[in-house]
C-alpha cells in the first residue's frame, strides 16, 4: 500500500470510528420522541435524500446482473439492521449497542468462510470464540446488573452486527466494479422507498409530530444520523472497502465501543465490571481474527 493511500485510508477509519461510536447516542435521542422503527426509518429517509443529491448520476451505472447483491446490501447491510439496533437501544443503554457492534469483524470471518470459502486459521478461531466470550459475559444479569431482564435486546444489536457482516462480503465479493458513492446510492435506492412508504402508512409518526414539542428536537438528532452516520459515512466505509480490505474496514468496531462508551458516560449511563470484561474479551478476539493481517500490514 502507498503510503499516501494508507495515510488516507487511516484518516478515514479514525473519522468513521468518531462517527459511528456517536451514533448510538444519536439513535437513543431520536427514541425520546419516536419508537425504534420510526428512527430507523426516518435514518434510512435522511440518508437517501443526502446520497441522492450528491450521487443520483450514478444510478445510471446499475446493471441488471447485480441486483440481488444489491438487494443484500441494501437490506442486510443497512435496512434491517438500523431497525434492530434502534428496537433494541428503546431497552438498552447505547454503550451496550456500540460494545456489542464490535462483533462485525468476527460475523464477518464466519460469513466469508460459510459463503465464500475464506479460510479460517486457528489463532482465527480462538478469536471469534473469545469475542463470543465476551459478548455473553457482557449480555449475562449476573455480570451486568445495569442490563438486567433486559438482555435479551442485546441480542438485537448482535443480530445487526450479523447481518452487517453479509452486507460487507457481499461488496468484496460482487460489486467491486462500483466506486463506493454508486454502491451507496443503488442501495440507499433500495430500501429508501421503501422506508418512506412505511413510516407514512405504517406508523403514528405525523401523530407524533403533531403531538410531542419535542419531536422537532429528535428529528434533527436523526438526521444527523442519517447524513453522517448513514449516507456520508457509507461511502466512506465502502471506499475502505474496496482500497484496503474488509476486514481493515471491519476492524473500525475496534474503536467504536470506546467513542460509544464515552458517550454513554456522559450522558449519564452506568459501566460495570461486566461492560469493561466484556469489551476487552470481544477486542481481544478482533485482534486475534486480524493479528495475521495486521502483521502483513506492517511489513
Amino acid at each position: 500500500m502507498k503510503g499516501n493511500q494508507q495515510a488516507l485510508n487511516i484518516g478515514i477509519f479514525a473519522l468513521l470510528a468518531l462517527t459511528w461510536g456517536s451514533s448510538f447516542i444519536l439513535m437513543k435521542k431520536g427514541l425520546e420522541s419516536f419508537d425504534g422503527v420510526q428512527v430507523a426509518l426516518l435514518r434510512i429517509c435522511f440518508a437517501l435524500l443526502f446520497i441522492l443529491a450528491i450521487g443520483w448520476r450514478k444510478l445510471k451505472n446499475f446493471q441488471k446482473k447485480d441486483l440481488p447483491a444489491i438487494m443484500i446490501v441494501g437490506f442486510l447491510g443497512n435496512g434491517f439492521p438500523y431497525i434492530l439496533f434502534a428496537w433494541g437501544l428503546m431497552h438498552i443503554d447505547s454503550s451496550i449497542g456500540g460494545i456489542t457492534n464490535s462483533l462485525t469483524p468476527l460475523f464477518t470471518l464466519v460469513v466469508g468462510a460459510v459463503l465464500y470459502k475464506i479460510r479460517i486459521r486457528p489463532l482465527q478461531l480462538a478469536g471469534i470464540a473469545l469475542g463470543l466470550f465476551g459478548t455473553y459475559y457482557m449480555i449475562d444479569p449476573a455480570n451486568n446488573a445495569a442490563l438486567g431482564e433486559n438482555w435479551p435486546y442485546a441480542l438485537l444489536t448482535i443480530g445487526a452486527s450479523m447481518m452487517y457482516a453479509f452486507g460487507v462480503n457481499t461488496i468484496s465479493a460482487k460489486l467491486q466494479h462500483y466506486d463506493s458513492i454508486t454502491i451507496t446510492a443503488l442501495a440507499l435506492t433500495i430500501v429508501g422507498p421503501l422506508a418512506i412508504l412505511s413510516l407514512f402508512l405504517f406508523t403514528d409518526f405525523t401523530t407524533v409530530i403533531s403531538e410531542d414539542p419535542q419531536a422537532l428536537n429528535a428529528i434533527g438528532f436523526i438526521a444527523i444520523l442519517g447524513v453522517m452516520g448513514t449516507g456520508f459515512a457509507i461511502i466512506l466505509f465502502n471506499y475502505l472497502i474496496k482500497k484496503a480490505s474488509q476486514m481493515f474496514a471491519v476492524s473500525i468496531t475496534y474503536v467504536v465501543p470506546i467513542v460509544a462508551l464515552g458517550w454513554g458516560v456522559t450522558v449519564g449511563e452506568e459501566v460495570t465490571a461486566g461492560h469493561i470484561i466484556g469489551i476487552i474479551a470481544i477486542l481481544s478476539g478482533v485482534y486475534l481474527v486480524n493479528a495475521r493481517k495486521m502483521k502483513k500490514a506492517a511489513q
